[in-house]
């Protein structure tokens, strides 16, 4: 099967009389069947220009866009919308007709797609995919009778009842609170799993990354892995902290591991826990939000990494972890053209730390 979404080198900018304005330089992506990708980026980065160029929604103006088998660079209106009609689409907005119940609103989506069913057999499939997200008590109420999460999840069905291959979601939490956003990602996986179809899915919600087989980052118009992302901009937030005020770089990450440890001391650490390390780092910091959730991150792999060690008569790593793990610390401390005592000692006690046989 052939990857419903293709791009290659693809650049586009936005021109005024006076101006031009790039927000997307050399693009490639390939998204695989089935495949969850889901897509983040600051405001500004491209993310919702790219996710209208795989969307059709707009033509791009280098390179190339394959979405579903066709060519989208220089297609005709004709065919944009044959592609349009192949994609579900969820939005932040649920943009359902006040005017039409629920499955009205539904059912226009099988109305305009290519496949014919008489009218028994549309409502038979808006039913049964209104059921799948959890509103076959909500079929013929209007949407002015729905909660904000039970408008958005009509929406899902809306993008799913002609069960498409490819769904494309910009913000779909956005405007929802944490349990409610929870449930829809949770619902958009289980329910694209089921039908086989890829997604794209653009977001600020760090809350629901887990859901992804692959997680992109677009940032200056470039898309960038999450591991490259995540250390660029550590070592970024690291260095202009420490530029500005070393003793508050210090303060900071003693700060964020202690509050860290005493939340994880019971070996658990629920949300009301997270909120709070995340409200007082917050306080004591003029980091951004993503910043400080990094910071707190950070804090946390190390103690569950101590947790482990210490709850274990012997080293939780295998014996060639910690060969390489020693040999590796033996490169970085030779890197300079020698090995100080310092550096020896300190190998001997991250060795003893970890409950690896201490070096000779």
């Amino acid at each position: 099967m052939s990857a419903p979404v293709q791009i290659e080198s693809v650049t586009y900018s936005y021109k005024t009389a006076v101006s031009e304005r790039k927000v997307l330089n050399d693009v490639s992506l390939r998204i695989e069947p089935g495949e969850i990708v889901i897509l983040t980026g600051p405001s500004g980065s491209g993310k919702t220009t790219l996710i209208t160029l795989i969307g059709a929604l707009r033509s791009a103006q280098e390179g190339s866009v394959q979405v579903l088998g066709h060519e989208l660079r220089d297609a005709g209106e004709k065919e944009m919308t044959r592609v349009r009609r192949q994609i579900g689409y969820i939005f932040q907005q649920h943009n359902l007709l006040d005017s039409l119940t629920v499955a009205e609103n539904v059912m226009m989506s099988l109305q305009l797609c290519d496949e014919k069913l008489s009218s028994a057999e549309q409502r038979q499939r808006v039913v049964e995919v209104l059921s799948q997200v959890g509103l076959e008590e909500h079929v013929d109420k209007y949407p002015r009778a729905l909660s904000g999460g039970q408008k958005q999840r009509a929406g899902i069905a809306r993008a799913l009842v002609t069960r498409p291959t490819l769904i494309l979601a910009d913000e779909p939490t956005a405007s929802l609170d944490k349990e409610s956003g929870r449930t829809v990602v949770e619902l958009i996986q289980a329910l694209c799993q089921e039908q086989g179809a890829s997604v794209v899915l653009v977001t600020h919600d760090n809350r629901i990354l887990d859901v992804a087989d692959r997680i992109l980052h677009l940032e200056d118009g470039e898309i960038q892995s999450i591991s490259e992302a995540v250390s660029a901009n550590t070592s970024q937030m690291l260095r202009l902290l420490d530029r500005h005020d070393p003793q508050a770089s210090l303060y900071l990450s003693a700060f964020s591991l202690a509050l860290t440890r005493v939340a994880m001391a019971d070996n658990t650490i629920d949300d009301t826990e997270r909120d709070m390390i995340r409200t007082v780092l917050n306080q004591s910091s003029d980091l951004g939000q993503g910043e400080v959730d990094l910071v707190m991150e950070l804090a946390m792999s190390q103690v569950r990494c101590k947790s482990a060690i210490n709850g274990q008569a012997h080293s939780i790593f295998s014996e060639e972890q910690a060969r390489h793990f020693i040999d590796s610390m033996h490169a970085v401390a030779a890197a300079d053209g020698e090995t100080s005592p310092e550096e020896l000692a300190e190998i001997r006690k991250i060795a003893e730390e970890l409950g690896f046989p201490v070096p000779s």
